[in-house]
């Protein structure tokens, strides 16, 4: 058993996330207290480290970081699974590191105290490194400064650096509420740190977040969405996880110098070529087309890395053309289209398959990970294409309410990159509306069955407001969609298997000049008592404060914002289920 003290992040910026972190430090350490600024004298008295130790490089608050007492083989979980913590600090090493300490993620102070630089943060710090590629003299440079606190501005930069949610892989794509890479480690950490063969399922994946932390912590997983652009994005991660760089060079130079093998043109969807009519633009619009075709020409001519290629247009595409919804409920949107020639993006965006491979070849070899390889699959969570009992633990995001408000629609904000890659059609992109959880079009409104009495309340308030009233029945879709997926993700839980469910706590409506609150909707009490009906026990609520950095996104937006994760498990022995009756309640449908 060593003393140690776990220093956070230095970006860490909201006081509540010292409280996130703490789960992670609880998860390992028999027993841990707070290292506070103001009370250093204290957390010096329990362990003989420098001052400078404890204060160099740390975050601006109060809590800075925690002493706690940890095995040897818990701090070897804690270097390549934490994510909050930026150095671990010992007076000794423990045996097998002591054999190892040469490694270049471990430095010895000039007064013989240890500096070990987990997995998560040395992600972080190499990522946003200003070099083309990545390699282990990279490691052990930013592990030197930190031991050493030596002067160095560019580095220090890097440190303090408060936009570091994309590391390695995670930045291949702009993806609009992403998951947070540290969140979901603590989570997984929290949830499987006495399991080692475990299978995870994100039934929403999205971008993939959840699944690339999975494989960065050794556990298995798999996931779904309707979205094949989200799967695609997902793909190239996992495949990103495993190429080697001089692979992904050879490939940037076939498609440079490749002749374009395909001589289809492309053209925008329907509801976008209408904008530059509008307009009058179409003279615009083609040159756009051009543009875009041009890049995907030369698809055909690639082997193993198309889908990287493929997503790296995707988001040079979706930065140029930025289609924001209008929240009518009505599918308006405005489209923006910024400045930056698109080429310009898709090259800096190949670049960049180059820096994350060397990013995740270096963590591998230093921290001598084993990554799973995940899988992903194209359905819905409300049909899980997974067998019963065949999943231990799931970790994932549901659209929020507001989606379901008419004020996000997913399939239409990603249709450029979706037809210019022919993932889907104009129709497919209907239909899968259709089976969106939280699509204003969802047709699950038909067989909604009994949901929570403050459900209905909220049915009520919108039907009767003139603005808001077609936003009433796509709510009641939500809601069933949502009930719908629970039930799914009880079926595919093994017994005592648990679900984490991150959701936004809160739904507010406003007047639209007063800012006046009219009605709020309390968004994790509704999900608490239906995870509830499905069969769960709902063994925690943990509320998680956002940190905002746009502070004009939506009425009243300098209050608080919270997220709240519902901890969900599945009883070991079997348990009487909901009632399936069907509401007697009469939804009208549009």
């Amino acid at each position: 058993m060593s003393t140690a003290y776990f220093k956070l992040r230095a970006n860490v910026e909201l006081e509540g996330d010292t409280i996130i972190a703490q789960r992670e430090i609880k998860a390992l350490c028999s027993k841990f207290s707070l290292v506070k600024r103001n009370e250093l004298i204290k957390s010096r008295q329990q362990l003989k480290l420098a001052e400078e130790h404890f204060l160099s490089n740390a975050r601006e608050g109060d809590v800075i970081g925690f002493i706690g007492e940890i095995t040897e083989g818990n701090l070897n979980t804690l270097i390549t699974k934490s994510s909050f913590v930026q150095e671990i600090w010992l007076l000794d090493l423990p045996t097998k590191l002591k054999r190892n300490h040469s490694k270049d993620y471990i430095q010895q102070a000039p007064d013989s105290a240890f500096c070990i630089v987990p997995l998560f943060a040395m992600a972080e710090l190499l990522t946003y490194c200003k070099t083309s590629e990545i390699n282990l003299s990279h490691l052990r440079t930013f592990t030197q400064h930190l031991a050493n606190n030596t002067p160095d501005g560019e580095l220090e930069k890097i440190v303090r650096k408060s936009t570091t949610s994309t590391p390695h892989v995670h930045g291949l794509h702009k993806y609009k509420a992403k998951f947070f890479p540290r969140l979901v480690r603590t989570l997984l950490l929290g949830e499987s740190r006495d399991k080692s063969d475990i299978k995870i399922l994100d039934p929403f994946v999205g971008s993939g977040t959840a699944l690339i932390e999975a494989s960065f912590m050794g556990y298995k997983s798999v996931g779904v969405d309707i979205d094949k652009l989200s799967c695609l994005i997902s793909e190239s991660k996992i495949k990103l996880l495993s190429l080697p760089v001089d692979k992904i060079q050879k490939e940037v130079a076939e498609y440079y110098t490749g002749r374009s093998s395909s001589k289809s043109e492309y053209k925008f969807p329907s509801w976008i070529s209408k904008k530059f009519d509008r307009w009058g633009n179409v003279d615009e619009r083609e040159v756009y087309e051009k543009e875009i075709s041009n890049l995907t020409k030369r698809l055909p001519n690639l082997n193993g890395s198309k889908k990287l290629f493929e997503t790296a247009i995707s988001d040079a595409v979706s930065r140029k053309f930025n289609i924001r919804m209008m929240g009518t409920g009505v599918g308006r949107f405005a489209l923006e289209i910024q400045k930056l020639p698109l080429n310009r993006t898709f090259d800096n965006n190949i670049k960049f398959l180059a820096k994350a491979s060397s990013v995740v070849n270096a963590l591998r070899a230093a921290y001598e990970i084993e990554l799973k390889t995940p899988e992903i699959i194209n359905g819905t969570a409300t049909e899980l294409p997974i067998k019963d009992s065949s999943i231990d633990l799931i970790l994932t995001s549901p659209p929020y309410l507001p989606a379901s408000s008419g004020r996000e629609d997913y399939l239409i904000g990603k249709s450029i990159s979706i037809t210019a890659l022919n993932l889907m059609s104009e129709r497919d992109i209907e239909l899968a509306e259709e089976r969106s959880v939280g699509s204003m079009k969802s047709l699950s409104t038909n067989d909604a069955q009994q949901l929570p009495k403050s459900v209905y309340e909220l049915y009520d308030f919108l039907k009767n407001d003139e603005l808001r009233k077609i936003k009433a029945n796509p709510t009641i879709a939500y809601y069933n969609d949502i009930r719908r997926a629970l039930d799914e993700s009880f079926r595919v839980l093994v017994p005592g298997g648990k679900a984490i469910y991150i959701i936004g706590k809160e739904s507010v409506f406003y007047t639209f000049k007063s800012r006046e609150v009219l009605f709020k909707v309390e968004c994790d009490k509704i999900f608490e008592e239906m995870a509830k009906k499905a069969g769960f026990i709902v063994r925690e609520v943990v509320d998680i404060e956002l940190n905002k950095k746009n502070k004009n996104a939506r009425p009243r937006s300098l209050d608080k914002y919270f997220e709240s994760a519902l901890i969900l498990e599945k009883p070991k022995v079997p348990a009487k289920r909901r009632s399936t009756k069907k509401s007697t309640r009469v939804i009208l449908t549009k």
